[in-house]
């Protein structure tokens, strides 16, 4: 987080003629810091999400939202 927090101290404000921020600027290595930020909260939203579905399968008591892996693991696009 202590990246994130100087990633953001270190943006550059454009004003306008009235003093109004209207844009802002980042070195590529605090937007790559923001960016990889944001990437890890949706990744922990996803698997936060996931927990209550994962101890139901585990339980035994598979949703219909699951799918057997070798059911589809043919239509599975690697890149």
């Amino acid at each position: 987080m202590t990246d994130v927090l100087k990633a953001l101290k270190s943006a550059n404000f454009l004003v306008d003629a009235h003093g109004q921020r209207v844009a802002v600027q980042l070195s590529m290595a605090s937007w790559e810091t923001l960016l990889d930020w944001v990437e890890k909260q949706e990744d922990a939203a996803i698997v936060k999400a996931a927990i209550p579905k994962l101890k139901q399968l585990r339980s035994g008591s598979a949703s219909q939202e699951w799918l057997d892996w070798d059911a589809v693991k043919g239509q599975w696009d690697e890149d």
